[in-house]
């Protein structure tokens, strides 16, 4: 039994929330797949837990629009726990737990940072991780603790609030610093979710089948608030039991007659390397979509996986770019879904430096680049020279965007929202142009190369070198270092080993020259191969490269 004040006054996530529960209480909510097995979640079910936590958060002592942190692995409290929060009047956030392929070190730092910067009212955790929490002595004296084997049960009691409130925070996988807090209100998570929802022509027949975990924007959004909006059917795989078992992905697909699924570079590339050779045994032809949502969609990529997947009944036209953000709740801009796929365009590398319009070029010299598709309906994208003045949009530039769901601001710092939001338009430092109405993504402005005056895309190098035979695919990065001795910017490429490599060290490294020159018409200043698992990534499998650069520098100046 749901108890609220006046249900006229409630926001619309939160209706939707609370009218599932009345309507479709014994209707799974979700089915959650980990390691040791698989539960189905009913919406009875959902509502009981999120009595239970608001009750708890309440016992705690937590005040109206307080913010929670929620540190839980592959757990079936991790809902109750996050919409509980919601629906108690409260701001939830979702945050990474450790794993053994990030180093503790700079995972407990960087987390102790932010719980200093932004002090929440409320930490959720289960046993083990708050020992881990105390044993690395992050600041949690200001902070209530809820270990969820603590919370029992109670009646929900929600809290209506309005459109205008901030529903959660979204926070940055953080690849050049600190975690960066999103706040997001309810009206811009409701419109985001309509827009893109209508874009992709949501209905009862979708199936959702996710690896990604919930506290990252493509698995927070897309594979959890949009079909809860909706009350589609969602399957959410433990993300680190898929890593190591990436087939379960299609065997619940199968299973569930899934029909979207949203993926990184990096997964699709997993795909394609693990479980090419299976492909026959699936039958995913029933699939609409699957959409690669990274920064930028590599065109190689989608090659690699069409090849290896279609005795699986895999086409063209199921694969599918979204261009994604924390700041606009989830997508910018989408391929569309009935046509035979996203287009592609090949340009000279030469004229991609800021202010050029690309042009079309051969082979020779040049880069593939795949549109992300138009811009959703209620966001405005334009173009931005160095100096923030726009310019045409068919020239290369900064991405600004504006729209009725750009978010609130970042979480406790003012500054960094002033100076990425100006006149209304929010700076994305993200490099792109637009052609034929569509978008094109570049990559990161904090990720440009320019050596000898040429502009390089960190992404296209990594993207070229991993054709070379005996490296691990999607573990390369492209850095730029100053080396002193010769006064200038220079190439250096850090590449994981495959675990199978047999090749020689020197060859890889010739190949990785010749490919690099061969395109970008610059040699690398160093390459360095490293066993698996020695880059160092962010929770979410993106390159982090400023410590990757630190890690390099130390080797050659012998610190450790």
């Amino acid at each position: 039994m749901i108890m609220t004040p006046s249900p006229n006054s409630v926001n619309r996530f939160q209706e939707a929330l609370l009218r599932h529960f009345a309507e479709r209480p014994d209707t799974v909510f979700c089915h959650q797949v980990a390691a040791h097995g698989q539960t189905a979640i009913t919406w009875r079910e959902l509502e009981a837990s999120c009595g239970a936590f608001a009750s708890a958060y309440r016992k705690v002592g937590v005040e109206p629009e307080g913010q929670v942190l929620i540190f839980l692995r592959h757990v079936p409290q991790l809902y109750g726990a996050f919409f509980g929060a919601m629906l108690a009047g409260l701001t939830p956030a979702f945050m990474p737990c450790s794993s053994p392929r990030q180093d503790p070190d700079i995972y407990w730092r960087s987390h102790d940072q932010l719980l200093r910067l932004i002090r929440p009212a409320a930490v959720v955790t289960d046993a083990e991780t708050h020992n881990e929490m105390k044993a690395a002595g992050l600041a949690l004296e200001s902070s209530a603790v809820l270990l969820i084997g603590d919370v029992t049960p109670a009646m929900l009691v929600s809290s209506p609030e309005p459109e205008s409130a901030i529903a959660l925070l979204q926070h940055s996988s953080g690849t050049t610093g600190l975690k960066k807090g999103v706040a997001l209100s309810y009206g811009a998570i409701a419109d985001q979710i309509e827009s893109y929802g209508n874009t992709l022509g949501i209905n009862d027949r979708d199936v959702i089948v996710s690896w990604l975990p919930l506290y990252h924007d493509m698995g927070l959004i897309a594979c959890l608030m949009l079909p809860t909006y909706y009350a589609i059917p969602v399957t959410h795989l433990d993300p680190f039991h898929w890593v190591a078992r990436p087939d379960t992905l299609f065997d619940h697909i199968v299973a569930r007659c899934g029909t979207l699924t949203w993926l990184p570079n990096f997964a699709f590339d997993h795909l394609s390397a693990t479980m090419g050779r299976r492909a026959a045994q699936w039958d995913l032809s029933g699939m609409r979509a699957f959409i690669n949502c990274s920064e930028p969609c590599k065109p190689a990529t989608f090659d690699r996986f069409l090849a290896s997947f279609a005795p699986s009944g895999i086409r063209a036209s199921q694969l599918h770019c979204c261009y994604a953000m924390a700041e606009t709740v989830f997508a910018i801009s989408q391929s569309d879904l009935v046509n035979t796929g996203p287009e592609r365009i090949r340009v000279a590398s030469a004229s991609l430096d800021r202010g050029c319009i690309p042009t079309l070029a051969e082979q020779s010299e040049s880069v593939e680049l795949i549109e992300t598709g138009r811009v959703i309906d209620g966001l405005e994208v334009s173009i931005h020279d160095q100096g923030g003045r726009q310019i045409p949009s068919e020239c290369v530039g900064e991405i600004g965007i504006r729209g009725r769901f750009l978010f609130s601001g970042y979480n406790r710092d003012p500054e960094r929202t002033t100076e990425r939001i100006r006149d209304s338009v929010y700076f994305t430092r993200d490099l792109g142009f637009m052609r034929d109405n569509h978008l094109y993504v570049l990559g990161r402005l904090d990720d440009l190369i320019i050596i000898n005056g040429r502009n390089l895309y960190a992404h296209e190098v990594e993207a070229a070198v991993h054709s070379v035979e005996g490296l691990k695919p999607g573990r390369t990065v492209a850095i730029a270092w100053f080396d002193s001795r010769i006064g200038s910017e220079t190439l250096v490429i850090m590449a994981e080993r495959a675990a199978s490599n047999e090749r020689p060290d020197k060859d890889i490294r010739h190949d990785i020259s010749q490919v690099v020159h061969s395109i970008f018409n610059v040699m690398p200043r160093a390459i360095d191969l490293l066993d698996e698992g020695r880059l160092i990534k962010t929770s979410s499998g993106k390159v982090r490269r400023k410590e990757n650069l630190e890690r390099f520098v130390a080797t050659r100046t012998g610190r450790p």
